[in-house]
């Protein structure tokens, strides 16, 4: 699957990012993960909030995620 995470830069963006890395780089997804702070790319897809949790071309979460939240959006039990 491909996973982007897409955001305004913040810290919290950066960390979802970082932490979705990490579960790809552990094996606990078999994803390619992407990052992208383009304000406009947000904008051409609709999202008025950030971070936004792209899999596979379709927006699934806008707005800080938790952790059990994200394990279920990415199918980790």
């Amino acid at each position: 699957m491909k996973v982007k995470i897409m955001g305004s830069g913040c810290p919290t963006c950066k960390a979802l990012y970082e932490k979705v890395k990490k579960l790809a780089e552990e094996g606990k997804i078999e994803a390619t993960v992407e990052y992208s702070s383009d304000i406009n790319e947000l904008i051409n897809e609709g999202v008025m909030g950030s971070p936004a949790i792209m899999i596979d071309g379709k927006i699934v979460k806008v707005g800080k995620v938790s952790d059990e939240q994200l394990y279920k959006i990415l199918g980790i039990n």
